[in-house]
């Protein structure tokens, strides 16, 4: 297992958010992403406030994307996509 560390900026307003998700190597020395690449954020600034999911593909690449509940507020996920990027891996 390893802890990739990354930062991201909140698809809605741009606030950067910093953030952790343990995950595993496949043999190719990818990420595993069946397990667990996924967090759910909540923005920090107050006159935003809305819920935005994090997540890290095979490669590393991070994107914050709208959630589902956003999606039924009229916000559609591929309107609001925000590319991050993996700080630091940690590895146990």
């Amino acid at each position: 297992m390893v802890l990739v560390k990354y930062k991201v900026g909140c698809p809605f307003c741009k606030t950067l958010h910093k953030g952790e998700i343990e995950m595993e190597y496949r043999k190719d020395r990818n990420f595993n992403v069946r397990k667990n690449n996924k967090n759910i954020h909540m923005c920090d600034n107050k006159t935003c406030g809305k819920d935005f999911a994090v997540e890290v593909d095979s490669y590393g690449t991070v994107i914050a994307r709208p959630t589902k509940k956003a999606e039924k507020e009229g916000v559609l996920p591929w309107e609001n996509l925000l590319e991050g990027k993996i700080t630091e891996v940690v590895e146990n």
